[in-house]
């Protein structure tokens, strides 16, 4: 644990160098800002979750003294938990124990990932208890508090511009979020471990993603969620609809897997995949739930839910 401490060290302030860099370099600071958790999710991919443990309580001491007080739970939230989690969870063995040997023999990432989103659900929590009492909803409230922030930002654009702005902000922002919280610790976690891997540091063997699964109450969760937002009312449905944005990243996850794996059966797979990506963008929406669905029914089919309602039917 003692030669640890100084890579523990190093990397939970250079977390929070990362994290803090968008207060001093306003553009390309969002972007580092956005892979502050890589340097602890190295050195707990790489050493444990001891050490990972230590880094950040280092980028937390750090960000008492040096930050303003408030950024201290933000980062908390967005680097320190996530990482402590991931590595938590990404170094146990495999249900039922590992003695097949390579990466089946780990903790599968499908499970890391639907804990992880599942967790998303906790920042929903706090969104919802930090909320002053409204009569009007947390909606409005949430519609209120960003048109007062667009007027802020944009006060020298012309009103209707203004207004199409906000007209173009998602009804579900919290839920947009704890979908975005999730794939950027996703994201950050696979650049970790294949940075690891590439210098034969990685402590488990870098997981077959194009093998994705999820466990059932991922899937059972996401379909409770649709269902308590189309069937509640007021701020249970919109919290449940916002909900089920946080727990749709898993199945995305797999409707891409999908995607991968049928790209690679066709001639130029590289194009295909950039005008896959290319119409996601455009189509935003749409695409994204096209994505997740595809998701749903490949683990469906997997567990053999449809063969099941044949042999009944």
């Amino acid at each position: 644990m003692l030669r640890t401490l100084p890579h523990a060290a190093v990397a939970g302030l250079a977390g929070i160098l990362m994290f803090a860099s968008f207060l001093y370099v306003p553009v390309l600071g969002v972007l580092i800002t956005q892979a502050s958790i890589l340097p602890l999710l190295g050195v707990g991919l790489r050493f444990g979750l001891p050490t990972v443990l230590v880094g950040a309580g280092v980028a937390l001491g750090g960000a008492v003294i040096a930050l303003p007080l408030a950024m201290a739970p933000v980062l908390t939230l967005l680097d320190l938990l996530p990482a402590v989690l991931v590595t938590s969870l990404a170094l146990r063995p495999a249900p039922g124990g590992g003695d097949q040997g390579g990466p089946a023999a780990w903790y599968p990432p499908g499970r890391v990932l639907a804990w992880l989103s599942v967790a998303s659900l906790g920042l929903l929590a706090l969104f919802a208890v930090g909320m002053p009492p409204s009569e009007q909803g947390l909606q409005h409230q949430v519609a209120t508090m960003v048109q007062a922030a667009l007027d802020t930002v944009l006060a020298a654009a012309p009103a209707d511009t203004r207004a199409q702005v906000v007209a173009s902000m998602p009804v579900y922002l919290p839920g947009v979020f704890l979908a975005t919280w999730v794939v950027r610790i996703a994201l950050c976690a696979m650049v970790a471990q294949r940075l690891l891997s590439r210098r034969k540091m990685a402590r488990r063997p870098t997981p077959v993603y194009g093998a994705l699964d999820l466990p059932s109450w991922s899937v059972g969760l996401f379909v409770a969620a649709g269902v308590a937002g189309v069937v509640l009312g007021g701020d249970g449905g919109y919290l449940a609809a916002n909900a089920l944005l946080g727990l749709s990243v898993p199945l995305m996850a797999m409707g891409l897997v999908l995607v991968h794996n049928a790209a690679r059966a066709l001639p130029h797979p590289g194009i295909a995949l950039g005008a896959f990506y290319a119409t996601m963008v455009l189509g935003s929406t749409l695409a994204l739930a096209a994505v997740v669905a595809a998701g749903l029914v490949e683990v469906m089919i997997k567990r053999g839910w449809f063969q099941g309602q044949a042999s009944r039917g």
